[in-house]
């Protein structure tokens, strides 16, 4: 058990409430918590949140949901109560997800799909998505231009997400997509248009042929994933969600030619720090 404030391990007991629940006081950031964890003053166990929570990283519905835990679970949970869960939750794994390090590769790949979002000033907005050449991906952003300016916000958070630069991006033909990875990677970072036709390279002293043809099936997962959500309600949400479904894909699903990071669901709730 971790403190659920700033995640330290040195805390000390601090009396129990009125129910007997025990309570600790962290040492570190000096605020108080119980042993419940994240999942304290919730009217269902932990155990059926989590699992709620880990059937909507699937491609489900929050009916599908609702209706499968309960045939499988007998709990009879809303559909409302399973979308605050994971407004409330997401953020928290997702926090994880960045303490738990991946290999990430030095060969990424970029690329924009349309996607649908509420309160969009056009029809569609645009899903952005990093991933290298093992098909994790690095970073996804919903934006509600596709130009310049997303480009970068993107790169930027693969950079952080990585902790450095690529030596070679692939993408499409794109116009901002040139001047934001000179801009954010700089110039040893190298660029190369490859849509559906291959380009060959030299590198690492190694003749190989690379396009974007590798993200345009993760695009696939991301539609699968997207087509039950009939639409996202808010820029603020869509990104929340996508991060959600990244968390998912690079630590659940397997994928590329590395052995993934082997995450166990039933280990989550202990990692958040219940």
């Amino acid at each position: 058990m971790l403190c659920l404030y700033c995640s330290s391990s040195n805390f000390v007991r601090n009396g129990r409430d009125s129910k007997g629940v025990q309570r600790y006081k962290c040492n570190d950031c000096k605020r108080r918590f119980c042993e419940k964890g994240i999942f304290a003053k919730h009217r269902f166990s932990k155990e059926i949140i989590i699992d709620a929570i880990y059937l909507r990283s699937y491609p489900l519905s929050l009916r599908d949901v609702k209706r499968v835990m309960r045939r499988l679970k007998q709990t009879k949970v809303s559909h409302v109560s399973i979308y605050n869960w994971i407004l409330k939750f997401a953020p928290k794994l997702i926090e994880l997800a960045k303490r738990i390090p991946i290999q990430f590769t030095k060969i990424w790949h970029v690329d924009e799909k349309f996607i649908k979002v509420k309160k969009s000033k056009d029809d569609f907005a645009y899903l952005w998505a990093v991933i290298d050449s093992n098909n994790n991906l690095i970073a996804v952003h919903v934006s509600n231009k596709r130009d310049k300016v997303n480009a970068k916000i993107v790169f930027n958070k693969a950079k952080e997400r990585a902790g450095f630069s690529p030596d070679i991006l692939a993408s499409d033909g794109l116009q901002g997509y040139k001047k934001a990875a000179s801009f954010v990677f700089g110039r040893k970072t190298k660029h190369i248009i490859a849509h559906f036709k291959k380009k060959g390279l030299i590198y690492l002293g190694k003749r190989f042929f690379i396009s974007n043809n590798r993200i345009e099936r993760v695009n696939e997962f991301f539609a699968l994933w997207l087509h039950v959500c009939r639409g996202l309600k808010s820029f603020e949400t869509a990104n929340l969600w996508l991060e959600f479904f990244a968390v998912h894909y690079n630590y659940l699903m397997p994928h590329g030619k590395e052995e993934k990071v082997k995450v166990e669901w039933e280990e989550v709730p202990i990692m958040m720090g219940s």
